[in-house]
């Protein structure tokens, strides 16, 4: 059956910012999103009222009333499935801070094989393998992830170039070097706030050229809009609560892994370049 998260990514007409927000609101809190009333729905969203009935018409709905019914099938479904992650959350919010922060981060892995699948992880290793320079870009908490696949990426004797917390300004310099062949790699969670600046203007001119784009999200990356070559959406059961990204971190490290295994003689020249360097270093401090 087809699912409100469906029906998102299968829209194709324009969302504004304020759809997106209040998509996000309903991504990270289904189970409440179904009690409220479009009023109540916009103040939690931080949206316009109208946005609300704006936006379920927008999405092919008579009304917010449809709208939230199929919110509400959703999140009775996944409630039935969640069942046993619910109990296991109810006993980490009893245990200590460690305890908490281990279990939490646990239940979190363990459901990445449902957000992510490994075609999807093949799909991006195979843009990258084709890549001719890799352009990494993320905000705030991505800022280990972007600083992992770069290292990755290299030891794999890929070229790449990171752009981090940067404004638009800053932003376009890095970028008007992409060029056909290239891709752009983009971590976004909890979109819109975490969207790097110009982020449509990126994507499109990015399709303009010929550069391939690959967004790493949470929940709330079928809002984004436009649409990436490949998405990787790795939701969690607290969505919206811890503020980690060891999900999202796995999948990184899965794309790096396959790609190595697709092209393994550039991995390997890779690294044999750097032992190399390194060895050289080593060679130097000795004579002095």
């Amino acid at each position: 059956m087809k699912t409100f998260e469906d029906t998102v990514k299968g829209f194709e007409g324009r969302l504004t910012e304020s759809d997106r927000a209040l998509i996000s609101w309903i991504f990270n809190n289904p189970e409440e999103a179904v009690y409220f009333s479009s009023a109540k729905l916009a103040e939690q969203a931080k949206v316009h009222a109208s946005t609300v009935v704006r936006l379920a018409r927008k999405l092919g709905y008579g009304g917010f009333p449809a709208m939230r019914s199929h919110i509400r099938t959703d999140a009775q479904a996944r409630s039935m499935a969640l069942t046993p992650y619910q109990q296991k959350l109810d006993q980490i919010k009893t245990s200590s801070n460690l305890t908490t922060l281990i279990e939490s981060e646990t239940l979190a892995l363990s459901t990445v094989i449902n957000s992510v699948t490994q075609e999807q992880i093949d799909a991006a290793a195979k843009i990258l393998a084709a890549a001719g320079t890799v352009y990494i870009i993320g905000r705030g908490s991505a800022a280990p992830l972007t600083t992992h696949l770069e290292r990755r990426l290299r030891r794999n004797a890929v070229r790449t170039e990171v752009a981090l917390n940067l404004q638009w300004r800053d932003l376009a310099e890095h970028a008007v070097g992409l060029r056909s062949g290239d891709v752009l790699v983009i971590f976004a969670f909890q979109v819109p706030a975490s969207l790097p600046s110009g982020y449509a203007a990126l994507v499109q001119h990015a399709d303009r050229i010929g550069a391939k784009t690959i967004v790493i999200s949470d929940a709330t990356g079928p809002t984004l809009r436009p649409r990436p070559n490949q998405l990787l959406c790795v939701s969690r059961p607290d969505e919206g609560g811890m503020q980690l990204r060891t999900g999202p971190l796995l999948v990184t490290e899965a794309i790096a892994m396959t790609l190595a295994q697709l092209n393994p003689d550039q991995a390997l020249k890779g690294l044999s370049n750097l032992e190399e360097l390194r060895q050289k270093r080593q060679y130097e401090g000795g004579k002095q």
